[in-house]
């Protein structure tokens, strides 16, 4: 069927896409080295993508590199098995845990437990396993990851409840939806009640629940008051994750008095 879909050179590239998200779901690999492996132009392998992306089965991300333009590309196989836990790390707002999604690496390679996961070994000679010196540097790696995946899948998105049944984790994800579909707001809410839908979080419970679906309240209220945002999503998620960094201080509990027995003394019936 592929044979049919893509020219033979573009096929090459398709093959070795879907070779390098075999075994983890998901893989990042650059333009350069498809084109290396596959013996074609850098143009071919843009094309294939680009193509492979039409089809709907995969997730087509591109990494933003340090000094600007377009990076590597991230591919998420949508019919591999991993694809609803990748997708749960991808909409998280805990911290990523790519590694965890899978028991071996690519086909055929070392089981490798580490972020680094979702590279492939045809990229380097040897697993990228401990080049980051800080802990925050592993954790911005695995952040642009995760949201050159989610930017892509918000790129072309629907606002339709099969859009987020695809990619939701989270039955309260699909619920929120529901929520804002029934709900008459503002026009540019409603264009986007898909994507807060996802936003809320994978690891999303009923107390976050309640405090997204007050943001969302706030921020109509702000645009029925003749405010414009320029993007409701990022207003929305900044707004959320700052209300989960709020700490509900503990409810003093109020002292208690133990009663006093007193008798009663009736001054009626006192006498000199």
């Amino acid at each position: 069927m592929l044979d049919e879909m893509f020219p033979h050179k573009q096929l090459a590239v398709v093959d070795r896409i879907i070779y390098l998200t075999s075994g983890a779901g998901i893989a990042k690999v650059g333009a350069e080295k498809l084109a290396e492996k596959c013996e074609v132009s850098k143009r071919t392998v843009t094309s294939a993508v680009r193509a492979l992306k039409e089809t709907g089965e995969f997730i087509v991300g591109r990494l933003i590199k340090t000094k600007g333009g377009a990076g590597k590309y991230i591919f998420v196989d949508k019919k591999h098995p991993n694809f609803r836990e990748i997708m749960r790390e991808v909409f998280s707002f805990s911290d990523y845990k790519f590694a965890q999604l899978t028991a071996e690496q690519i086909a055929e390679q070392e089981i490798i437990k580490s972020v680094e996961a979702v590279s492939s070994n045809e990229e380097n000679e040897r697993p990228n396993i401990n080049i980051y010196s800080t802990k925050q540097e592993k954790n911005k790696y695995v952040s642009n990851i995760a949201n050159a995946i989610k930017d892509s899948i918000e790129e072309e998105s629907t606002p339709s409840r099969e859009y987020v049944e695809e990619y939701a984790s989270n039955s309260l994800q699909i619920e929120f939806y529901d929520l804002l579909n029934g709900l008459a707001y503002p026009r540019p809410i409603d264009a986007v009640k898909h994507v807060l839908a996802l936003r809320i979080g994978s690891d999303c419970d009923i107390k976050r629940f309640v405090k997204a679906k007050n943001i969302v309240h706030s921020i109509s209220m702000r645009i029925l008051d003749g405010y414009e945002f320029d993007n409701i999503p990022a207003a929305f998620t900044a707004a959320l994750t700052k209300s989960e960094s709020y700490e509900v201080p503990p409810i003093k509990a109020k002292p208690t008095y133990s009663k006093r027995s007193v008798s009663f003394y009736n001054w009626l019936n006192e006498r000199e």
